[in-house]
């Protein structure tokens, strides 16, 4: 069920701006869409796959994401290890909801209403209720200097920081091995 979780909140990331007052909204409506793309039987899995992407795709903010997860790491490196870097992160995200997809078995989604808690970020919450268990889903916003727009940086799952848990794995990983190696072991 974790991984069910974990599935449908990461299918809610990507690069789609959003005005403040249409973050429920739009969050809301993605998450349905996916849903419905879900339990459509006349698709494949493949084809479900590609279609979830393409709805949700647009919200993650990959390169935020990329530079959290890597933590001090980030500001050792140069341009085009970053862009490389963030390429690589937002493959292994994808893959690892595409891998889970498969474990969707109709959970309902509930969307509460979403708090500012600075004047630059956001939260809103999610509920996953399926038959025997519920999950928290928090995904986290932070609004761009540059286009005064929405874009989600992380998700909580049960408390749980995917971003904070990949900064963790990264950092141990690079005490004992070089970049180029956490770049191919993506």
């Amino acid at each position: 069920m974790f991984k069910v979780l974990l599935t449908l909140c990461l299918l809610t990331l990507s690069t789609q701006a959003i005005v403040e007052s249409q973050i429920q909204k739009v969050m809301d409506s993605k998450v349905r869409q996916v849903l419905n793309v879900l339990k459509k039987s006349s698709l494949s899995q493949q084809q479900k796959q590609r279609k979830s992407i393409v709805i949700m795709d647009p919200m993650f903010d990959y390169r935020t994401m990329a530079m959290i997860s890597l933590g001090k790491a980030w500001k050792k490196i140069n341009a085009t290890k970053k862009r490389q870097f963030i390429k690589a992160f937002e493959n292994k995200l994808k893959r690892s909801y595409i891998d889970k997809l498969r474990l969707y078995n109709n959970q309902r989604i509930i969307t509460k209403q979403y708090k500012k808690v600075k004047p630059t970020r956001i939260t809103l919450e999610n509920y996953i209720v399926g038959k025997n268990e519920t999950y928290k889903v928090k995904y986290l916003f932070f609004k761009n200097k540059k286009n005064q727009q929405w874009y989600i940086y992380d998700v909580h799952l049960s408390g749980v920081s995917i971003v904070q848990t990949y900064r963790k794995q990264f950092a141990s990983f690079l005490k004992t091995k070089s970049f180029q190696q956490l770049l191919n072991s993506l």
